[in-house]
């Protein structure tokens, strides 16, 4: 995260967040604290501007999947690796007892785990990206561990991006303790109405100008032009999102991920 006097930006992953970090350091006076993380302490900055990114999910889903094709990002090093990323991620966030328990589970799956290495393989492959997001959206990703998605209720409501994106922007302690055991779409969408942190979202789609519209809110001096000379990194390559969709799939995100979309306003075009 970025965090000012004025202000504190949430990094969102794949949403231009390392874009708006570089404007923000350039244009503003802060720091980075860990990248992509909570913000714990949230009444120590309540009384600042707090923004965080978000970006259509069907474009979302496809640009994780390119960029770990190219063999970059965590959410791909944390698939390939199974199961033993699952374990040292439940060592170092639960200790040795969710360590242990960890492992019982991954024994209990031996020889039922996809070969995510395979379906990284082509970032041109419509086949595997469906393949790999029935499985990461499907039942199969219910088993993820990550960021103690598995362990939630809330993971037979919302797909694994818009977990990321609400443990990012709703408060910390209230996230853990009442949204994660969330069980229907209307109890997590009165969660998120009670305890959204984030005054301001950014949209990958219009990114430059909110960018801008953020500093002015808070009274940087740029021009729009000082902001598009800060180019774009970590950029999947990959053809237009929509032609790596199906029916199933298409229809598949707009289940999953319904809380963004209807919050958002976004449709697949």
């Amino acid at each position: 995260m970025f965090v000012s006097k004025k202000l504190v930006y949430l990094q969102m992953q794949k949403t231009g967040s390392t874009h708006v970090t570089k404007v923000l350091k350039k244009h503003t006076k802060g720091k980075t604290k860990e990248r992509h993380e909570q913000l714990e302490d949230y009444d120590a900055y309540k009384d600042r501007l707090i923004v965080s990114s978000v970006r259509n999910p069907w474009d979302w889903y496809v640009s994780l999947w390119a960029f770990g094709c190219g063999g970059s990002g965590g959410f791909h090093k944390y698939l390939v690796a199974t199961p033993w990323s699952e374990i040292r991620h439940a060592q170092k966030h639960g200790g040795v007892g969710a360590a242990a328990g960890a492992l019982a589970r991954s024994a209990a799956r031996i020889g039922r785990r996809p070969d995510w290495k395979a379906l990284y393989a082509d970032a041109s492959n419509e086949a595997n990206f469906r393949s790999w997001l029935k499985l990461v959206l499907g039942e199969e990703g219910r088993h993820i561990q990550k960021e103690g998605y598995a362990t939630s209720d809330v993971k037979s409501v919302i797909g694994f991006k818009t977990y990321r994106f609400l443990a990012l922007t709703t408060e910390f302690d209230k996230w853990n303790n009442i949204g994660r055991k969330a069980r229907t779409y209307d109890e997590l969408s009165r969660f998120a109405d009670e305890h959204t942190i984030t005054r301001r979202i950014l949209r990958m789609e219009t990114l430059n100008g909110d960018i801008y519209d953020m500093l002015q809110s808070v009274g940087a001096k740029v021009t729009m032009e000082d902001i598009e000379t800060i180019g774009k990194t970590n950029v999947s390559v990959h053809r237009k999102y929509d032609t790596y969709y199906d029916d199933e799939t298409y229809k598949l995100v707009a289940d999953r991920d319904r809380f963004i979309i209807d919050r958002y306003g976004y449709k697949m075009f």
